[in-house]
């Protein structure tokens, strides 16, 4: 179901790129215009809902009628007193567009800001691992009672990286496309 929703989400842009599935990113064009001790799981069964999310994401006009597919750039996770908090960042057309939604696919806060940077990368998710994966490579070789706080997925140096929280552990860069760990802290 995961990756099935993945390749309908990914297929949603129709813009031309270019794709670049050693980095898990892809070029695109732009316009000039505390979880309980009893309770805690190493992966929180939230954490599933991302694909959820992200469609969320893509269906929302964000006040503009007859959006096409925002380019997504970062994605952040927070699992918080059994919450699921969600911040979406993307580009499009000069502008940058953040979404946050809870565990119940309710929208918390939608922003539209200019874009200075004139972002041109993208995640390009089919050629990413995904966030349950990256989870669970993560917490491998930990101590035990280590559990996963919260992930980003952002593009740094342009290549595709998560990020994962780790409590009760270190904290670990994981690259999207291999899925292998590249830091551990």
């Amino acid at each position: 179901y995961i990756l099935a929703l993945i390749f309908l989400l990914a297929g949603c842009n129709s813009k031309p790129n270019n794709k670049n599935s050693e980095t898990g990113t892809k070029q695109v064009e732009n316009k000039d215009i505390n979880i309980s001790e009893s309770k805690k799981k190493p992966i929180p069964e939230v954490a599933k809902n991302l694909d959820d999310a992200i469609k969320i994401f893509h269906n929302h006009n964000f006040g503009e009628a007859n959006m096409d597919s925002i380019n997504i750039d970062k994605i952040k996770v927070e699992f918080t007193n059994e919450l699921f908090i969600l911040n979406i960042e993307g580009f499009k057309d000069g502008k940058i567009y953040k979404l946050k939604i809870d565990d119940n696919a309710q929208i918390l806060e939608e922003k539209i800001e200019k874009d200075t940077t004139n972002k041109k990368l993208a995640l390009d998710f089919k050629n990413i691992i995904s966030g349950v994966d990256a989870m669970e490579k993560a917490l491998e070789n930990q101590s035990k009672g280590a559990w996963v706080k919260g992930y980003e997925l952002k593009i740094e140096n342009r290549k595709a990286v998560y990020y994962i929280n780790i409590a009760e552990g270190k904290d670990v860069k994981i690259d999207t496309t291999t899925g292998e760990i590249i830091e551990k802290d």
